[in-house]
């Protein structure tokens, strides 16, 4: 059997290499017919050992006397990714970032998909990516945002119809498409197009999946180029592919 995990983290920051975990949300699922069956579900504190920031108390809701003391239990957590065919996050990125980190997940080896990203939410209308904005406009409220275990509840539901085309692109390449040359006057399109300024390359990119370079040089190609041959675009890797082992 199968089983696939969903993990949501709440942070001081969101600096793996310098801040800390303080909540962990996890629920295991099977996929069944047309839908995915809930297994187990696990939610803890963990004290970061340092006070809360302003910001991250108005976020989550928690302060430091909830946490003082918490610990989360980190060998029922990596047993539960261990036998994980898919770790699913919002944004998995980050929280990958973090659990890397963490030395009691050293030597693990974990597939990831991102909820966020590996499915193709402009195609079905959904401009936003957000988890909260997009269960609202799925029909749902999330009623506590940023705490981990009720983020996993609005993932899970919100990945329910989608599971199967989210699994099939968590295994694709990332690349990041460069925009070189692209004129001054079409940074309102490229903007719209959801490519972003790289200040130090001084070029304009955006971190696609494979599936989709094809549309993206076409954009490019038709809107911003204009079909001059004298400018191009360039490809390189989106960094880390999330089907690297972690």
């Amino acid at each position: 059997m199968e089983f696939g995990l969903i993990l949501d983290l709440e942070t001081t920051g969101i600096n793996p290499e310098q801040d800390r975990i303080i909540e962990i949300g996890l629920i295991e699922f099977i996929p069944g017919d047309g839908s995915l069956k809930v297994l187990n579900m696990y939610g803890a504190l963990e004290d970061p050992g340092l006070p809360l920031s302003e910001d991250v108390k108005k976020l989550t809701g928690l302060d430091d006397a909830m946490l003082q003391g918490q610990r989360i239990a980190w060998e029922y957590v990596r047993a539960l990714m261990s036998r994980a065919s898919v770790i699913v996050a919002h944004n998995a990125d980050f929280d990958r970032g973090f659990m890397e980190r963490r030395p009691e997940m050293a030597g693990l080896t974990c597939h990831w998909a991102c909820s966020m990203k590996h499915i193709d939410w402009e195609s079905k209308g959904f401009r936003t990516r957000a988890l909260n904005y997009l269960a609202a406009d799925h029909g749902f409220v999330n009623p506590f945002a940023h705490r981990a275990l009720f983020d996993c509840a609005t993932t899970l539901r919100l990945i329910d119809p989608y599971f199967s085309e989210m699994s099939k692109r968590s295994h694709l390449r990332e690349w990041r498409l460069l925009a070189s040359h692209a004129p001054y006057e079409m940074k309102d399109k490229l903007r719209n197009q959801r490519y972003r300024w790289d200040n130090v390359k001084r070029v304009w990119y955006k971190d696609i999946l494979e599936d989709t370079l094809e549309v993206e040089r076409a954009f490019l190609q038709n809107e911003i180029y204009q079909g001059r041959h004298d400018t191009h675009e360039e490809l390189e890797l989106a960094g880390r592919n999330l089907q690297e082992d972690m």
